[in-house]
């Protein structure tokens, strides 16, 4: 399998071509400017110099032919024949040399410039048409060249060194995030010692890792409080079972009674530690009336007249049915099975929340029993009575986790308890 480009190769070959991009520009703009300023310059010369030498070829003194003279060393000379073809590529700044000459003379007949291969610039005369002033202009094509190559090796060998420096700045923390992955996900404080001076993000990418690693962490921890709990729970009534189909049971009614109970037993408590695996956050939210939902549970009770119902006579709520359906219903089988009745449930509604609260009129709960009670397999004070698997208020807080909510509970004075479900109105 072919393998992916490290961050730090990618990270140093981005910032290496927007280094070099950058330095081409540069040196291009700079390149035309200083061709601009020299044409400019330049043609400045050659006008003043042309106009000296056609005005000196005028006149026959001493002075005159002595400093022509000094003129044709210096690389100006006249000409009587026209100036010759091109045989080469104009260079841009002796073109521009041309260009700016004929705007000073006002006549860009009287100006040409040619390349043979030495650069030429062609002045006719004022004075005798027939006649042309030759000057040799300085060709900086190699120099230039060569200094352009020079600037380039410097500036991708500067490049080079930066790329790195930034590259491995930007890379070192992920580098030592990936080195302490493992401790985060196993909750090692890693964050505080090792990540120092690390960007925002690793810090961000490194809480969030620990966030996972602690899910995960308590999912494994529940996962074995489950199974610890599924085998205590389910042990008691398959122990009896097997008692009871040894002595033959079986054949007596009553008894025959007891092991289907057992048995729902054993249906019930499998029943919840599904329910407390499933969270039921894929199920899809839809409008219902939840006094309705509320009143098909209080039907179903064994003592329904036991029950009493407190709130507005419709309320619409975007819910997750069945979850809803499997807390409120938990609610009420914890209610009847440690509380007394008689039983409440009332339905309080706001703007942006709403709340439902089961009561009972029981013995309630012990001040330490009540820290401990929603947490998986936590069963209530004994005083309250016994049963069931103790998943009851763990899956109601999963609902209304998974609502946006929060379930509270607590006694109630001077005899009772109250669990509440605080819900978010969704829109």
């Amino acid at each position: 399998m072919k393998q992916s480009p490290s961050t730090f190769s990618l990270i140093f070959g981005l910032l290496a071509l927007a280094l070099l991009l950058a330095l081409s520009l540069a040196s291009m703009l700079t390149t035309r400017i200083t061709v601009k300023a020299g044409s400019e310059s330049y043609g400045r010369l050659v006008i003043a110099a042309a106009l000296a030498a056609d005005e000196l070829s005028a006149r026959h003194d001493q002075d005159a032919v002595q400093t022509l003279r000094q003129l044709d060393e210096a690389g100006l000379h006249f000409s009587t024949t026209p100036p010759p073809p091109a045989t080469v590529r104009i260079s841009p700044m002796l073109r521009d040399i041309g260009l700016k000459v004929s705007q000073m003379l006002g006549d860009p007949s009287r100006v040409a410039v040619t390349q043979t291969p030495e650069p030429q610039i062609w002045i006719r005369s004022a004075h005798d048409p027939a006649r042309w002033m030759v000057l040799h202009a300085l060709s900086y094509r190699r120099q230039v060249l060569a200094s352009s190559i020079l600037v380039m090796l410097l500036a991708g060998v500067i490049v080079l060194i930066i790329a790195s420096a930034a590259a491995r700045l930007l890379t070192q923390p992920l580098e030592r995030l990936a080195a302490h992955a493992q401790g985060l996900l196993a909750g090692e404080p890693v964050v505080q010692t090792q990540l120092k001076g690390s960007p925002r993000e690793v810090h961000q990418l490194a809480f969030a890792i620990g966030q996972a690693g602690e899910r995960l962490r308590h999912a494994a921890r529940e996962r074995e409080l489950m199974l610890a709990g599924i085998s205590h729970d389910l042990r008691t009534p398959l122990a009896r079972l097997r008692l009871a189909l040894e002595l033959g049971d079986a054949n007596d009614h009553q008894r025959r009674e007891a092991m289907v109970a057992d048995l729902e037993e054993l249906d019930g408590a499998l029943e919840q530690c599904l329910a407390f695996v499933r969270d039921g956050s894929d199920e899809p939210r839809r409008d219902i009336d939840v006094i309705t939902l509320i009143g098909q549970l209080l039907a179903l009770r064994v003592q329904p007249d036991d029950w009493q119902l407190h709130g507005p006579a419709v309320f619409q709520a975007k819910v997750r049915p069945s979850l809803l359906r499997r807390a409120l219903g938990n609610l009420m089988d914890n209610a009847e099975r440690h509380g007394a009745a008689p039983f409440e449930v009332a339905l309080d509604t706001g703007d942006t929340f709403w709340c439902v609260s089961v009561i009972d009129h029981g013995a309630g709960v012990s001040a330490e029993q009540l820290e401990r009670l929603g947490r998986p397999f936590q069963r209530g004070d004994p005083a309250r009575g016994q049963g069931g698997t103790g998943l009851g208020l763990s899956i109601v807080a999963r609902a209304a986790q998974v609502h946006g909510g929060t379930l509270t509970w607590g006694n109630r004075a001077p005899r009772g308890f109250v669990a509440s479900m605080r819900i978010p109105v969704v829109a």
